[in-house]
């Protein structure tokens, strides 16, 4: 069982006819090429502002926030996106908005008014790490456990146990598929 704290969890799945491996192939690759990656995702359980709050509290504690990937519990578990549109800007705050740094690979998905992404300085594969979801909870209601499902596939989390929880999940041990290490500003919106 794996014994690093994690602040971020996020189900990993195809992206567009391009699998896991080839994505994270390819984000290691920019992070070699430009010193950070930008990774789209689609949560409301971790929009910009929310990552930012996790990043700032977890490095206040003199900690590195660290995301984990997830396989999902079961095959098809992760409905793969179809859309690629290519985001051109990022910004922090909505306000202010700086070009995507020059060398890194496309940095895609469905491009909304609310697309964003995590921003990663470090990332690492894994091959036989496992998370007990169940050692963990919400960062923002740490008395609610984990809950991963479609439209919250990426949660902000603060280790607390929720085994004896109603509400926790099912399938609880996940496997590990790669660890980021988020750098400031630690998530931003895409346009």
């Amino acid at each position: 069982m794996e014994t690093q704290e994690y602040s971020v969890l996020s189900l990993m799945g195809p992206h567009a006819g391009e699998d896991s491996d080839a994505i994270f192939a390819r984000k290691i690759a920019d992070i070699r090429k430009a010193g950070r990656t930008f990774w789209v995702i689609r949560s409301h359980k971790a929009k910009p502002d929310m990552i930012q709050t996790i990043g700032s509290a977890v490095r206040a504690r003199s900690g590195a926030p660290l995301c984990a990937f997830l396989a999902p519990s079961s095959l098809g578990g992760a409905i793969p996106t179809k859309t690629s549109s290519a985001a051109t800007d990022y910004s922090a705050d909505r306000s202010e908005w700086q070009a995507l740094p020059s060398g890194i690979t496309p940095v895609t998905g469905q491009m909304t008014r609310s697309t964003c992404a995590l921003v990663f300085d470090h990332l690492c594969l894994r091959e036989s790490s496992v998370v007990d979801l169940w050692q963990y909870a919400d960062f923002f209601n740490a008395g609610q456990p984990v809950r991963i499902r479609q439209g919250a596939s990426t949660v902000g989390v603060v280790r607390g146990d929720t085994s004896t929880h109603s509400d926790r999940m099912k399938s609880h041990l996940r496997q590990i598929m790669a660890v980021g290490r988020l750098v400031e500003p630690f998530a931003v919106w895409l346009r």
